[in-house]
């Protein structure tokens, strides 16, 4: 063998490139995908951090009411002006709006003595109309071109 010619390289400069790019572009998608991820994170934290401001306004709510009827020299009058319900065996029944959509529904018994009252019910329920007839637009206000003859 001539010892004298230039050996090439086992890896080409080519080979290196592309691995480099190769790399490269892994990391930018991490990046991107870490940054979409901490948004939506960030989407849900703040929902969360609304729907429970939400319920502890209502829950206030909901105790001022019940302050109110404990306390009231004249229940009727207290009732009406806040929107209970009263029955004839000495429970109260009320709803405070929770948010969009939802209401805190509360159900008390009234103390007879003047001393204890009874919860029997304390739950946040979902106030939304549901339609099952009523179609979703899934696919923007466009629709498929393929699909728009078919309607008529």
């Amino acid at each position: 063998m001539d010892s004298r010619r230039p050996r090439r390289p086992v890896v080409s400069t080519g080979v290196v490139s592309i691995v480099l790019i190769f790399v490269m572009l892994s990391l930018l998608t991490f990046a991107v995908l870490s940054l979409v991820s901490a948004q939506a994170d960030l989407r849900l934290s703040e929902k969360s951090a609304q729907r429970t401001t939400d319920y502890y306004a209502a829950e206030n709510a909901a105790n001022a009411i019940l302050t109110d009827l404990l306390t009231a020299g004249d229940l009727e009058t207290v009732a009406a002006a806040a929107g209970v319900t009263l029955t004839e065996d000495g429970r109260a029944s009320y709803r405070v709006p929770l948010g969009e959509d939802q209401v805190l529904a509360v159900e008390v018994t009234l103390p007879a003595d003047g001393r204890s009252f009874t919860v029997d019910r304390w739950q946040a329920l979902s106030d939304y109309d549901w339609d099952a007839d009523k179609p979703l637009n899934l696919l923007g206000t466009g629709g498929l071109p393929v699909l728009d003859g078919l309607e008529e």
